[in-house]
């Protein structure tokens, strides 16, 4: 599978219901365990998400922080500074960035391509570079 941007997030961004830069909305990052997301899917679900019971996962997802929107003449692209859980005991296949500020709108459903596994450790998101458009996690050309 691949990551999956909701139908809905388009007419989102041109109507103005979401801000990435610095001091803009909030967002979260929920992980899952099977992809709970759709084309057609608006907001956050708890459908499949990581259990909270005993694994050091909150319920809903960390908050992301380091916010940043960069651009050029033909892409902008937006950042976050990656995601931790430290003493973790969990399996994600998948992700979705939300925005908590709006709704809980669904900005991007993640796919992790598998598995990823943490016991007793930290389990990491780690974003790419939104300097090179290909590579960020959202970027629009």
């Amino acid at each position: 599978m691949a990551n999956i941007i909701p139908y809905a997030f388009r007419g989102e961004l041109l109507t103005g219901t979401h801000n990435f830069a610095s001091g803009g909305d909030s967002f979260k990052l929920a992980l899952y365990t099977a992809q709970p997301y759709t084309t057609a899917s608006t907001v956050y679900s708890a459908t499949s998400e990581v259990s909270a019971s005993g694994t050091n996962y909150t319920t809903t997802g960390n908050a992301l922080t380091g916010n940043a929107v960069v651009y050029s003449t033909a892409v902008a692209s937006c950042d976050f500074a990656d995601s931790t859980w430290s003493s973790a005991t969990f399996t994600a296949a998948y992700g979705a960035i939300y925005n908590d500020d709006q709704g809980d709108k669904l900005c991007v459903a993640l796919d992790f391509s598998g598995n990823k596994t943490a016991t007793n450790g930290t389990f990491k998101v780690s974003f790419p570079s939104p300097a090179t458009a290909a590579d960020a996690i959202i970027s629009m050309a």
